[in-house]
Formats: C-alpha cells, sequence, structure tokens
C-alpha cells in the first residue's frame, strides 16, 4: 500500500528531473558533440558510438565494456562540469556485426514509464470510483 501511495510523487518528481535532464542536454548541445562525440535525441538521450580497437576485440566483453567506460572520460568531464553526471546512467549495448558499442546516457527511470503509469492510472481510477461508489452506498443506507 505504502508503494502505491508514493508512486505519483514519485513519478512526478523523476518526470521533473527528466524534463530538466532534456533541458540542460539540448543547451549544451553543441559542446557535448564537439569536446566528446556525444549527440542527443529529441527525447534529451545523449548517444555515442564507441569502437574497440582490434587488439581488444578477442578480450571478453567484460573488458571491452571497461575500455568503453574508459574512453568516456572526456563525456563525463562536460557531463560533471553541468552537475548531469549523477544523473546520467549509461546503457551499452554491443552493436551486432561490429566492434562497436552504443552508448546511450539517461536518468534512471523507474517510475516516469508508460505502462506504470497507465496501470497506475487504471487502478488510481478504479480506486477513486470505488470510494465514490462505496460512500454514496452507505450514505443511502444511513
Amino acid at each position: 500500500m505504502k508503494d502505491f501511495i508514493l508512486w505519483w510523487p514519485r513519478f512526478f518528481k523523476e518526470a521533473w528531473i527528466t524534463w530538466k535532464y532534456r533541458k540542460v542536454v539540448k543547451s549544451i548541445e553543441e559542446e557535448l558533440e564537439a569536446e566528446a562525440n556525444l549527440r542527443v535525441d529529441w527525447l534529451g538521450r545523449v548517444y555515442t558510438v564507441i569502437n574497440i580497437k582490434e587488439e581488444f576485440q578477442t578480450q571478453p566483453d567484460l573488458v571491452q565494456q571497461s575500455i568503453v567506460f574508459k574512453e568516456l572520460a572526456p563525456a563525463n568531464k562536460v557531463l560533471i562540469q553541468y552537475g548531469l553526471s549523477d544523473l546520467s546512467y549509461p546503457t551499452i549495448e554491443r552493436i551486432d556485426g561490429s566492434a562497436s558499442f552504443l552508448v546511450t546516457l539517461y536518468p534512471d527511470n523507474e517510475y516516469f514509464r508508460i505502462p506504470s503509469f497507465l496501470l497506475s492510472t487504471v487502478v488510481t481510477t478504479g480506486l477513486g470510483f470505488g470510494l465514490y461508489y462505496g460512500i454514496n452506498y452507505l450514505l443511502t443506507l444511513i
């Protein structure tokens, strides 16, 4: 019950953080592209493709991902400068058929998602109607 009661405040907090993140990232888009070779899409996600050198291509995935993190150092400097480093969570995906990784930086959203929004809207509406008709029923008994 506690999670249900706190879901809406958490949803709006994450929505606000995501909106602020997008706003700041859009304002420094040129700097991100010039200094760290990062691109920004219309949702405010920051992304880049990192190529792995040939001598590291035979290494295990964990080693390759650590190389990817090392290559993100210029991006981290820019994100730290604007206070976005604690909000940016990386998603690393291998690009099929190549020795490259797609790295996406975006705030971690647990509550600000469409499926959870729809589910909570349905549950909240159901509880609202249930309370309304339940109270009306009780009042007719009096």
